[in-house]
C-alpha cells in the first residue's frame, strides 16, 4: 500500500475515528485503527466493539492500493510530530509503515487488516432513514445525556431512548432519581420507530457533530444504531430491554408553581453545594414563601442561606433534593427563566424553561426531610 495524502486532513481524521479505540483491552487489534486506501481515496476506522467511526473518504495520491491496522497512539503521535504539509505512508509484505514527510522517516509496525473487526454492510440493513439539523440533535442530547444511568446492573437506563412517533423525535434519560426528556417534529409522514443507544455512544456523537445546520441521518437496525454526517459514520450497538415508561410519570397535578430567573436559581445551588462533604451530597432545601425561594444547606463544613426572588401560585412548600440534579438541568436549559412546579414534600418536580420551543422538561425526584 503506498499513497500521500494532506498531513493536517489526516490528523483531524485520527482525532475523529481515535474516539473509537479502545484504552482498555487485551486485544492489541481494538488499539488500531484500519487505513484502507483505494483509487477514490483513504478511509480510517476505529472500532471497540461497542462503537465504530468511520470516515467518509479522504482525498489521498493512492499509488498502491491495501489496507493495514496501526496502533493509533503511536500512529497518531507521529502523524502530530511531523512538520511537512504532506505525509507519503507506505506499507510492505510484513506490515511495516513507513512515514515520509519532509526530510523525516518514520517506521512503525502494523497488523494485518482482516484482523481488525470491522462493520458489516450486511448488518446495516434496510432501514427507515431520518434527517436532522447537526446542531439540534447536538443540543438535544447535550440536554439530556447527564441523566444516564451509570448503574451497570440497569443496562437499559444506561442509555437514552430515542423514539420517533407520530412525526416528533423524543430522547429521554433516565437514572431513577430524575428523568430529562426533548422532541422535536421531524417532519409528515414520518414513520414511526425506536431504539435504546448507549449513552456513551451519544457522548462521543455530540462532541463530533458539528455545530451547525447540516443536515445529518440516522436509523435504527435490529442491532445497531447508525449516524451518518458529511464526514462520518458513526455505529452503536443498541440496549434491549423494557425502558421505563416515562410518560405514565409526568403528570399535571401541582399545587405550587414558581417562576424565576434561572441564572439566579442556578448561582443559589451552586453557592449551596460549597458546603457538602467530600464523601457525600448533603440534601438542600427548599423553602417557598409567597415570592421568595429560600435555598438553606448545612452540614459539618458549614452553612448556606440563599434567598431567590420568585413569581408563586399555590401553596407555600418545604421540600428536600440533592443539589446536584438541580444544577445539572438548569445549566442544561437555555432560557433566562424557569418554571418549577411542586406538589407535595415527597412528590417529583418538574422544570423547564419560559420560552422552549424543544419540549425540554425535566423531571426530579425529592429526598426525603432528615431526621
Amino acid at each position: 500500500m503506498i499513497f500521500t495524502c494532506d498531513r493536517n486532513k489526516l490528523q483531524d481524521a485520527l482525532t475523529l475515528v481515535g474516539r473509537a479505540v479502545s484504552t482498555r483491552t487485551t486485544s492489541p487489534i481494538l488499539e488500531c485503527i484500519l487505513l484502507t486506501a483505494t483509487d477514490d481515496g483513504l478511509t480510517l476506522i476505529g472500532n471497540d466493539k461497542e462503537i465504530c467511526i468511520q470516515t467518509t473518504t479522504i482525498e489521498a495520491q493512492v499509488e498502491q492500493q491495501g489496507a493495514i491496522a496501526l496502533d493509533a497512539k503511536l500512529f497518531t503521535d507521529i502523524i502530530r510530530k511531523t512538520s511537512g504539509n504532506s505525509i507519503m505512508i507506505e506499507v510492505d509484505d510484513k506490515y511495516n509503515a513507513i512515514c515520509k514527510s519532509g526530510r523525516s522517516r518514520l517506521k512503525m509496525s502494523g497488523q494485518p487488516a482482516e484482523e481488525f473487526p470491522v462493520v458489516s454492510e450486511n448488518e446495516l440493513e434496510s432501514a427507515d432513514r431520518y434527517n436532522i439539523k447537526s446542531n439540534l440533535l447536538k443540543d438535544m442530547i447535550k440536554q439530556t445525556i447527564f441523566s444516564v444511568s451509570l448503574d451497570s446492573t440497569k443496562p437499559i437506563i444506561t442509555g437514552e431512548k430515542m423514539e420517533i412517533k407520530n412525526n416528533i423525535l423524543e430522547i429521554v434519560a433516565i437514572d431513577m432519581f430524575r428523568i430529562s426528556y426533548c422532541s422535536t417534529f421531524l417532519g409528515e409522514d414520518t414513520p414511526d420507530s425506536s431504539a435504546v443507544v448507549p449513552g456513551r455512544a451519544l457522548n462521543e456523537l455530540s462532541r463530533i457533530l458539528p455545530d451547525s445546520e447540516e443536515e445529518i441521518t440516522f436509523y435504527f437496525t435490529k442491532s445497531k444504531a447508525v449516524f451518518e454526517t458529511k464526514e462520518f459514520r458513526l455505529v452503536s450497538g443498541i440496549l434491549t430491554g423494557d425502558f421505563i415508561r416515562y410518560d405514565q410519570i409526568y403528570n399535571e397535578d401541582y399545587s405550587t408553581i414558581v417562576v424565576t430567573d434561572r441564572v439566579q436559581l442556578l448561582n443559589a445551588f451552586e453557592r449551596a453545594i460549597l458546603v457538602a462533604s467530600e464523601n457525600r451530597m448533603l440534601p438542600v432545601k427548599i423553602e417557598v414563601n409567597d415570592d421568595d425561594l429560600i435555598i438553606t444547606a448545612q452540614s459539618d463544613r458549614g452553612q448556606v442561606e440563599d434567598g431567590v426572588p420568585c413569581e408563586t401560585e399555590g401553596k407555600d412548600l418545604i421540600i428536600y433534593f440533592n443539589p446536584k440534579y438541580f444544577i445539572d438541568v438548569l445549566r442544561a436549559v437555555e432560557e433566562e427563566r424557569v418554571i418549577v412546579k411542586f406538589n407535595t414534600t415527597l412528590s417529583p418536580c418538574t422544570v423547564r424553561g419560559m420560552d422552549s420551543e424543544r419540549g425540554f422538561r425535566y423531571l426530579i425526584v425529592p429526598l426525603r426531610p432528615p431526621a
